[in-house]
């Protein structure tokens, strides 16, 4: 490649896109410009560095036109004319959008912050700044050369001069960037569930071209870990602890939703593991999809050191059960009647 082509004066590749043209000519800039350098030579180089950026910058503007097919005046008239090209955009930027399962339940609107990379004020988005007093370069240590293989070539990090009057910017660590935070409202509809995405327009990255528009966020929706709830789909799960006494018993019972707390019925049965099944009470559908069931999983759990009151009614509950006992408990009843009648009383 040409040492006069525009691309290699800016430092650029072939097909670099309008973006690194400016953010090269913005760093070499602050380099060459004559009231920052005071080099001879300066003030000619940056004018090829400027002749090369407008060139470059200029092919983006230039649309050819088609060549037109040979028509008469009548075919014209009634020929559809082509829609018009939609405007460039900026890129689209993805980003994870974690929430709560509670968040995701009830939908509304939450902050979101992007870190986004800037220009660094210090220096321009040069990556460099001036020194206050030059000194020798590190690399030829002063004398503006250093051997290549058998010859000596001028030092590429002093440009042949021996000395320097430039540094990597302190502020930016010589990258020519700084971070800046974008906050956003987000809307979030009921029923997201992980891994869904979703658009916000506009506010992705800036498109470098005169006119466009910029590009639009994707958040991928990443539910948190709960310490109570669980999904399956989008039926919602949950565990239980219950007296036992009052799966015995039946009754309401109050469950803990996302959004609330809602009373059950509870039906008397055996005081053992079982489900209740709400159809429609789990997550909230979306985009055409039924919502989910409530799932409760009830564990019986019996007193812990009940105290003589407790145990006064737990008396007279089991002497009741016991002349009942053919009725009540099956089980402790056969068993006895086989095991029991013929063995003498110990005492």
């Amino acid at each position: 490649m040409s040492p006069t082509d525009p691309h290699s004066l800016l430092g650029l590749s072939p097909g670099a896109g309008e973006r690194e043209i400016k953010h090269a000519f913005r760093r070499l800039a602050m380099r060459w410009h004559p009231d920052r350098n005071a080099d001879p030579a300066a003030i000619e180089h940056f004018k090829r560095l400027r002749a090369a950026y407008e060139d470059l910058l200029a092919g983006y503007s230039r649309c050819p036109a088609p060549a037109a097919a040979p028509h008469d005046a009548q075919a014209a008239d009634t020929r559809p004319e082509p829609p018009p090209e939609a405007p460039p955009r900026g890129a689209d930027r993805r980003e994870d959008l974690v929430l709560s399962l509670e968040e995701a339940f009830a939908g509304g609107e939450k902050a979101f912050t992007i870190a986004d990379e800037i220009p660094c004020d210090a220096c321009g988005g040069s990556g460099e700044e001036v020194l206050r007093h030059t000194r020798l370069c590190a690399t030829c240590h002063g004398s503006g050369r250093v051997r290549d293989g058998r010859s000596l070539t001028a030092c590429a990090d002093c440009g042949g001069r021996g000395y320097l009057n430039r540094q990597a910017c302190a502020a930016c660590h010589g990258s020519g960037q700084a971070r800046a935070a974008r906050k956003l409202r987000v809307r979030i509809p009921a029923g997201v569930l992980d891994g869904d995405e979703l658009r916000v327009a506009g506010a992705g990255e800036d498109c470098d071209r005169a006119g466009g528009k910029p590009g639009d966020l994707l958040l991928r929706v990443v539910l948190a870990p709960h310490a109570l709830y669980r999904l399956d789909g989008r039926d919602l799960m949950l565990t239980r602890p219950v007296s036992a006494f009052r799966m015995l018993l039946g009754g309401e019972l109050p469950i803990p939703l996302p959004d609330g707390v809602r009373n059950l019925k509870l039906e008397p049965g055996p005081a053992t593991t079982r489900e209740l099944r709400v159809k429609g009470a789990g997550f909230p559908g979306r985009g055409g999809a039924r919502a989910g069931a409530l799932i409760v999983r009830l564990v019986p759990v019996l007193p812990e050191a009940p105290d003589a009151e407790i145990l006064a009614l737990l008396e007279r509950a089991e002497t009741r059960l016991q002349n009942t006992l053919s009725r009540h408990l099956p089980d402790v009843a056969s068993w006895e009647e086989r095991w029991l009648p013929d063995i003498p009383e110990t005492r």
